[in-house]
């Protein structure tokens, strides 16, 4: 049986082709978040919120969670969807992909 390099190569070239087109960078979310009062456009990641309450409006197309801890790693307290808003108690940080 005579093996050709094509044949060899072409399966795992394919597959690493389609692993490239298939995993673009990871975009802002579009949009306005507002955070008590302060606008941020196509926001993105994490951002700090008042201990005591925010409010926060939701206007872009992504979901916005709330979390327990300053650094977005703590637990998810709320999930607020995209063109929603809330007033956010005793949570330290909202994050949004």
């Amino acid at each position: 049986m005579k093996t050709t390099l094509t044949a060899v190569l072409g399966v795992p070239l394919m597959t690493a082709a389609v692993l490239v087109l298939s995993t673009g960078p990871a975009a802002a979310a579009t949009g306005n978040l507002a955070i008590d009062g302060t606008t941020h456009t196509d926001p993105s990641g994490c951002y700090a919120l008042d201990e005591s309450a925010s409010i926060v409006d939701n206007l872009t197309d992504e979901t916005a969670e709330i979390h327990s801890t300053a650094d977005c790693t703590g637990e998810v307290l709320e999930v607020i969807p995209a063109g929603d808003d809330s007033r956010v108690t005793e949570a330290r940080s909202l994050f949004i992909p």
